[in-house]
């Protein structure tokens, strides 16, 4: 991990700011930037068979999946992703195998109204990375258009890549408020800022 040419990311989202100042490699070479204000003490490789609690993950730490990056802060809760998206048609499998989602949101959400929403899991994430969700807005409204949108650019033959900062709530895997940030075949990014609460359900 060490210090990079940075980049501001989700300028229009965050005053002044986010930006991306440190720098971690990945095993393939690549290297990915994260935001300044988290401290990477350990980066872990997982596979599709690992099951991680995703209410415990492991605190300052870059789990690295398939290309794709998840960096937790100092209490463990996702605090920045960087993903290559890849369409994974059936998922019912997967989600069966993975039953560790479910320690967030529904019955065990701290917040009311919460599902225990993937980010991603037909694109290609870790299905062990979950967080809580508005019910409505995981299932019909703004992160289910999102993740639609994202299907129908991979089916085409585009290459997506998202980025996303997430709001510290001080609530478990709960975060009130998101920056996501999609590229479509390295053009220029395009900022969503999300509520995670009936406002954009």
């Amino acid at each position: 991990m060490g210090k990079c040419g940075y980049e501001l990311a989700f300028a229009g989202a965050l005053d002044p700011g986010v930006l991306l100042a440190n720098s971690m490699a990945l095993p393939s070479g690549e290297t990915v930037a994260y935001p300044d204000y988290l401290a990477v003490d350990e980066a872990r490789s997982i596979a599709l068979s690992d099951r991680l609690d995703p209410a415990k993950l492991p605190a300052r730490c870059a789990l690295v999946y398939d290309g794709n990056v998840y960096i937790t802060d100092d209490t463990g809760n996702i605090a920045y992703i960087h993903c290559k998206l890849k369409h994974v048609p059936r998922t019912a499998e997967i989600r069966r195998a993975h039953g560790e989602y479910r320690n967030v949101g529904g019955a065990r959400a701290v917040h009311d109204g919460m599902d225990a929403g993937h980010f991603g899991l037909s694109l290609g994430q870790h299905p062990s990375i979950a967080m809580e969700q508005d019910s409505v807005m995981n299932r019909y409204g703004a992160w289910r258009e999102l993740e639609r949108g994202w299907e129908a650019l991979l089916r085409e033959g585009h290459d997506v890549v998202v980025r996303g900062v997430f709001a510290d709530g001080n609530g478990g895997t709960y975060s009130p408020f998101w920056c996501i940030e999609e590229i479509v075949d390295d053009g220029e990014p395009f900022e969503y800022i999300l509520t995670n609460d009936g406002e954009q359900s």
